[in-house]
């Protein structure tokens, strides 16, 4: 059986007679055509992720202007991983034809400090960028009081260095 959600944010769960008051999160409203050129930009346009119970990994599909052409959730995940596919984010930016991206996601901790896994995936975005012919312009971790972002801290060009070392 699965937990059911009631109108007023509360969930019924199946081993319970009382429905349980789940936090209830809002997705952030942003407009068609959000210019995303800086982190901050970012961070300010979509800073209430910052407040879900779980991670939520969100692609951001621009266009030569860095205006938003579609914003995607590409996963929601639990309260410490989301499952995140190049591929899939590669697809998505094709299909839409896209020039760039921008993904940013969020830490339910509240810490932007970015995981392991995080800069792993984020390496692995960077270089399928490279291949097809997509600008990666950062990937932003969103926190309670701040974020963290890759480009910012010259992880992105990091990774397009090494993958063009590789590629020799």
């Amino acid at each position: 059986m699965r937990n059911q959600q009631t109108e007023q944010g509360a969930m019924k769960l199946p081993f319970t007679k009382k429905p349980v008051k789940m936090p209830v999160f809002e997705r952030p409203d942003y407009a068609d055509g959000a210019v995303l050129s800086s982190s901050l930009a970012v961070f300010d346009t979509f800073k209430g992720y910052a407040k879900a119970d779980r991670e939520f990994f969100v692609v951001c599909y621009l266009d030569p202007k860095n205006r938003a052409i579609e914003v995607i959730e590409a996963n929601e995940g639990t309260v410490d991983s989301s499952a995140v596919y190049p591929r899939e984010i590669i697809k998505g930016a094709i299909i839409l034809g896209a020039v760039s991206i921008v993904c940013f996601h969020n830490h339910p901790s509240g810490d932007p400090e970015p995981s392991l896994c995080d800069r792993e995936i984020t390496k692995e975005i960077s270089f399928a960028c490279r291949v097809m012919g997509i600008r990666f312009l950062d990937h932003v971790i969103l926190g309670n009081s701040g974020y963290f972002s890759f480009a910012d801290k010259g992880l992105i060009e990091d990774y397009n260095l090494t993958f063009l070392s590789l590629a020799k």
